[in-house]
């Protein structure tokens, strides 16, 4: 959550800036980690933008913690932008026993910013290509 407020300007800069190194390839975690920030910070100057308001502080970026989908409901955009629901992880063992992980997708950025690796249809392929429409939506919102 953002405990310190911030502008429509820093976060339209913060979503362009990280768009341009998300693109790189091959594509690992921390691209995949930096276009969900860019996402993110372009979904709340976009709300910001529809609101009217200039500066997201900690009771508007409380709303949304990193709920990437919350976001989208919020500013009424189709289900083509949702991510899915429940997310598979590769499962990690304690004393021999496989114990299987999952997340929603507003701890997505966990996964990849602490190496995690996503299974079936939670794969990272398909995360990306929904982030990467999402932020083309941004995109036309901010022009």
């Amino acid at each position: 959550m953002a405990k310190i407020p911030f502008t429509f300007r820093e976060l339209k800069r913060s979503w362009s800036e990280s768009t341009q190194v998300s693109i790189a390839e091959p594509r690992k975690n921390p691209h995949r980690l930096l276009l969900f920030y860019a996402v993110e910070c372009g979904l709340k100057a976009v709300y910001l933008k529809q609101q009217s308001k200039d500066i997201i502080d900690s009771s508007i970026a409380g709303d949304f913690l990193h709920d990437i989908n919350k976001m989208c409901l919020t500013m009424k955009m189709g289900r083509e932008y949702q991510l899915p629901s429940n997310l598979k992880l590769g499962s990690y063992r304690i004393n021999n026993q496989a114990i299987p992980r999952g997340c929603g997708p507003g701890e997505l950025n966990q996964v990849w910013r602490y190496g995690g690796t996503l299974e079936g249809e939670s794969d990272n392929l398909a995360l990306e290509k929904t982030l990467t429409k999402i932020n083309d939506w941004v995109t036309k919102e901010l022009s």
